[in-house]
């Protein structure tokens, strides 16, 4: 039986905002796939970040399902330090595992969370997370050896220090890494001719934490004449005729959908969560540190300890649970009633004003259709995603808890949870109602609404439900 051939095109942060609106001239081919397909917000995952984000939309799974809610997560209830997520962690079937188990050949390139590669009927690059190009990443492994060739110079699977580089240079291997990813793709079309198509090109993500600022009135750093201003205009304008070259080397009927896995919004500042805590009396360490410094679980004094916080794009709060925790505190009995309080102090934290910070708190027990195996108790969207979660505590109890930038490096966005949607056939041919928004969709529809297409069945436990619009 034929298929109907697939391709998922991801940019990583890619805002509808720029994309819909502000420089929807400037990007010809996206544009024409939205007049002649449908396109959308793309609602994200919680938390909306890289990883867990796109293993979602891979999987249909929600995090909670999957048991992954960042970058780096608890393995057990003991104190020991977070660990860092990998393929290994991926149990749920991927696209591309459901298409070959019906006998379709799939090609993944660049997607994070699939370091180490798995076994794949086509081929597989692997994506961020992979240590370097002396790892084995590829699926054939023939393949490796290749990628620098096909790509014209060094593929690079991510950049590196993207928050310590010079602007310019930078900039410079954004393109690159772009150009060069887009070009393996077209080899690895000729070469595989898959049914299934997937990659993600990271250098969006890269680019909105390194260059927001400089072209957003609404960002603290913004300056209409500076240096940086046109960067990102520029880099998209190279993304979008990057897509044209590879949709002119697709079959016309491939159903392309371009997604990104969450958006981007100005970050104004930060929310130094285990400093709060520490003024609180939630949170005791057992000496205070001599300067600002990234608290690590040797530093708390555990039997005094009620709860502490990771930090990043967003919190987690863990609790230090009598009965779970090995020193825990928090009794069950008293666990309700805390919960409710911290939620209560966290959503009415106020500014150096007096003005709402706008924090939204969330249970992961309310917001997933499961918990696996060690969730976070509450996650916190700092001021609504416009402040970033500091890990960093101070020298004596009291400092203040808001500071003006990112304890990591320097920082220009955060993570919106409104990701891009745009789907149309590679050739001319309209989808039905062309033009027109969706509206609704989620990142957790993705895989629903490609299996239908391919005319696979459905798995059992998805999170997400197929578009009706793309059934016909």
């Amino acid at each position: 039986m034929s298929r109907r051939p697939l391709a998922v095109i991801g940019l990583d942060c890619a805002p509808p905002a720029l994309v819909f609106h502000r420089l929807r001239q400037g990007l010809p081919h996206l544009a024409g796939l939205m007049d002649r397909g449908r396109w959308g917000e793309l609602a994200s995952t919680i938390p909306p970040i890289t990883v867990p984000a796109w293993m979602c939309l891979a999987t249909g799974r929600d995090p909670g399902q999957l048991g992954l809610y960042g970058f780096r997560n608890r393995r057990d209830h003991s104190y020991a330090e977070l660990s860092l997520a990998s393929g290994r962690d991926i149990e749920s079937p991927t696209l591309w595992d459901l298409a070959g188990e019906a006998g379709l050949t799939s090609v993944v390139l660049g997607v994070p969370l699939t370091y180490p590669p798995r076994p794949i009927k086509g081929a597989l690059v692997a994506g961020p997370l992979t240590p370097d190009k002396s790892a084995d990443f590829t699926r054939p492994r023939a393949l490796k050896p290749l990628l620098d060739r096909w790509a014209e110079g060094d593929y690079l699977i991510d950049v590196k220090n993207f928050r310590q580089a010079p602007p310019a240079e930078l900039a410079a291997q954004l393109d690159d890494m772009a150009r060069r990813r887009f070009q393996v793709a077209q080899r690895l079309l000729k070469r595989f001719g898959p049914e299934v198509f997937m990659m993600v090109e990271m250098s969006p993500d890269r680019l909105h934490h390194a260059f927001w600022g400089y072209s957003d009135p609404d960002h603290p750093a913004y300056d209409p004449a500076g240096p940086w201003r046109g960067v990102i205009a520029e880099h998209y304008r190279q993304l979008d005729q990057h897509l044209g070259r590879l949709l002119a080397a697709m079959d016309p009927d491939t159903l392309v959908l371009v997604v990104s896995d969450h958006g981007a919004r100005p970050l104004k500042g930060g929310l130094a969560v285990n400093q709060w805590l520490i003024n609180q009396g939630l949170l005791r360490l057992k000496r205070p540190p001599a300067k600002p410094t990234a608290l690590t679980h040797d530093m708390i004094d555990w039997p005094r300890t009620r709860v502490w916080s990771t930090g990043g794009y967003y919190a987690r709060l863990f609790f230090n649970l009598a009965g779970r925790e090995p020193a825990g505190v928090i009794g069950p009995r008293e666990l309700d009633a805390f919960k409710a309080e911290l939620t209560a102090a966290l959503e009415q934290m106020t500014g150096p004003s007096g003005e709402p910070l706008g924090n939204q708190v969330l249970d992961p027990r309310d917001v997933y259709r499961r918990v696996r195996p060690v969730a976070p108790d509450l996650i916190l969207y700092p001021g609504g995603l416009d402040l970033r979660a500091v890990g960093q505590v101070w020298p004596g109890r009291g400092a203040d808890h808001l500071v003006p930038g990112n304890d990591t490096g320097a920082d220009h966005a955060n993570h919106d949870p409104r990701g891009i949607l745009i789907a149309g056939l590679a050739g001319d041919r309209p989808l039905a109602a062309a033009g027109q928004p969706v509206h609704g969709a989620s990142i957790l529809d993705l895989l629903p609404s490609a299996l239908q297409w391919l005319g696979l069945a459905a798995p059992a436990g998805l999170a997400g439900r197929a578009w009706d619009w793309l059934c016909t």
